[in-house]
């Protein structure tokens, strides 16, 4: 994880940000609520302290798709529910996953993908392992590189659809299941019974609390339950009822687009790309920020292309597209207005939307535009690691600023959480640990405050042990390291494969060379004899016989040569140093996995912890969290 050294007490960046931003309320904003997005309440007791004046709100990024998979073909025993498939990702079949709104993370887990690239670049060979699996190439991939511990729900609809418009009653099953996997496996890792019997206690709550939302308003959208149960979860968090500076919010109100709001400083992006005059630096500057990376450059949608998606109501999501002539929004059935006039200016915008479609569409960014929108107004709170975007973000406005247009925004407030270093502060709790942790703390289970005390020197033993198999390029290096670790087992099998080698080289290579040396003596003899036919001509009757002889002996010997690693006992030979091999391979596979699944995972967790695992072992955890967090300004522009 990298480290920021600018980062500092709450105190000063709050400081900071009064003297540039005094006015502007904070706005954190995520997809889902069973993520990170709730921990920001951290920041609430410093709010108190040095900016009691400033409000902060929590809002549902209902405008973002629920999920997306890129193919209609799920993984062999996927968990279908309703129409929802619930999914691990991996790197193999479902390698384009992307979920948004339905995901969850057991205890220390995380959508922590270890790649095929990761296991090349740590010297590991997935292919020639897989290729040797009974299980199957596609079945080995898809286990080897899985995220540990993390789940996505992904709607089977082949029409993607925004978060506020999946009917609560469809995907409430659903979300049922994938509450079940992360909250109650959570539960599950740990060893104190009574620890155990009031986390699933708190568990079976929630669960019990969606299924109550979600049957007393049938009509509801997954979208307005976030909202409601948001709330609820901020002030467990919290330790009581919330002050008035914790507001509630969506993208669906936030970004609301007609006539009466197109005015406001959130749209005044948009203006810039519909004004005739800035327009075509706003297009230059998008499409040098996406260069060169996964999001589409504006051209790629259709002539006209705007960034910003338009909502319209029981219509769908699109990319809006402006000609002089039309305006067109690519909703799953694309709508089409023609334009009495070319429309110069995002109030003239609004108008046609309105007039076309009411008052209730939403105007929403694109990946690096929508930041830009709402930073004009407020402050955005990011977790360390949140939205991968934000360098190409502030790379579109520096290309804004270039071409003359004005980019004003405010910059962004970071937060670092202390997570594991203080999970010390909850009274202490025997864990169960994952597979993987438990190989690399070296115990099954382990107190709450152990833990905390030696994740980081962990996390470097883990390091240096992905360093050491990558360094072991040959087998008998690779099997000696192993035997470092794995003890008696691996002793074993190196003798095995020692063994193995010396008998090929004793029996067949012993046999072939000396095939090989007799043949050489062949050769130098019809060497000798061409040269003295050569001198003396003739001499090639009374030599050609022996000529002839000795070709034919030569052929022999070397088809008896080519046949001697034939043989049943050769190929037998080989196949036990080829398995021997493989299992070693395999093995280094199994050692990078559980080592970039303690390093990374941890780390990733340690920077964005889902905010309920704190209520599973003890508010007093939040609280040391909240105390220890350390804050800092990031300037967009």
């Amino acid at each position: 994880m990298k480290t920021n050294d600018n980062c500092c007490p709450p105190a000063e960046a709050l400081d900071a940000l009064q003297r540039l931003a005094p006015d502007a309320p904070l706005l954190a904003l995520g997809q889902t609520i069973f993520w990170d997005e709730p921990m920001k309440l951290a920041l609430l007791r410093h709010l108190a302290a040095h900016a009691p004046t400033r409000s902060i709100l929590f809002g549902v990024h209902d405008t973002d798709y629920f999920a997306r998979l890129h193919t209609r073909q799920l993984p062999r025993g996927a968990q279908v529910i309703d129409g929802f498939a619930l999914l691990p990702h991996n790197d193999g079949s479902t390698r384009a996953l992307w979920s948004a709104a339905g995901e969850i993370a057991q205890l220390f887990g995380s959508e922590t993908v270890p790649t095929l690239q990761m296991f090349a670049h740590n010297g590991g060979h997935v292919a020639r392992v897989a290729e040797s699996c009974s299980e199957g190439r596609s079945a080995f991939i898809d286990a080897l590189t899985e995220a540990w511990g993390w789940r996505g729900l992904v709607a089977r609809d082949p029409a993607p659809r925004p978060v506020c418009e999946i009917p609560l009653h469809a995907v409430a099953p659903a979300l049922d299941a994938l509450l079940e996997f992360g909250l109650d496996g959570s539960c599950q890792m740990l060893e104190d019974a009574d620890a155990r019997a009031r986390a699933c206690a708190w568990a079976s709550a929630l669960r019990a609390r969606v299924r109550q939302y979600a049957d007393a308003h049938p009509n509801g959208s997954l979208a307005d339950l976030f909202v409601a149960l948001y709330p609820e979860l901020l002030e467990s968090l919290h330790g009581g009822a919330l002050p008035d500076a914790v507001g509630f919010t969506r993208t669906t109100e936030l970004l609301r687009f007609n006539t009466r709001t197109a005015g406001l400083p959130r749209f005044a992006l948009v203006d810039a790309f519909v004004n005739p005059a800035t327009r075509r630096a706003c297009e230059d500057a998008y499409n040098a920020a996406v260069a060169d990376s996964p999001i589409y450059t504006l051209d790629e949608f259709g002539e006209g292309a705007l960034p910003f998606d338009l909502l319209i109501p029981q219509v769908g999501r699109g990319t809006l597209l402006l000609t002089e002539r039309y305006l067109v929004v690519l909703t799953p059935e694309p709508q089409i207005v023609r334009l009495p006039a070319p429309i110069a200016d995002v109030h003239g915008l609004a108008q046609v939307i309105e007039a076309q479609w009411g008052d209730a569409c939403t105007l929403v960014g694109k990946a690096i535009t929508l930041v830009p929108m709402l930073a004009r107004e407020f402050v955005f709170v990011f977790n360390e690691r949140g939205s991968p975007y934000l360098t190409r973000t502030a790379r579109f406005l520096q290309g804004l600023q270039a071409g003359g247009v004005e980019a004003r925004v405010h910059p962004l407030l970071r937060l670092r959480y202390p997570t594991w270093d203080t999970l010390s502060a909850a009274r202490c709790v025997n864990l169960r640990l994952p597979e993987h942790l438990a190989r690399a703390f070296g115990e099954p289970t382990l107190c709450s405050d152990v833990l905390a005390l030696r994740w980081r020197a962990v996390i470097a033993e883990q390091r240096q042990q992905m360093e050491q198999l990558a360094q072991a390029r040959r087998p008998r290096a690779l099997m000696a390291l192993l035997t470092e670790r794995a003890g008696e087992r691996w002793r074993e099998a190196r003798a095995t494969y020692d063994a193995s080698l010396h008998a090929l080289a004793e029996t067949i290579g012993r046999h072939a060379d000396t095939l090989r040396q007799h043949a050489h003596a062949l050769h130098a003899e019809r060497r000798a004899l061409i040269a003295e036919i050569q001198r003396n001509p003739k001499q090639f009757a009374a030599l050609a016989p022996r000529l002839h002889a000795l070709k034919t002996q030569i052929r022999r010997l070397n088809a008896e040569r080519l046949q001697v690693g034939h043989t049943p006992e050769a190929e037998a030979l080989r196949a036990r140093v080829r398995q021997l091999e493989c299992a070693a391979e395999r093995a280094r596979l199994e050692q990078i996995r559980d080592a970039y699944l303690t390093v990374e995972g941890l780390l990733q967790t340690h920077a964005r912890p889902a905010a309920w695992w704190f209520l599973l072992l003890g508010r007093a955890w939040f609280e040391a969290c909240a105390e220890g967090l350390q804050a800092r300004l990031e300037p967009l522009a």
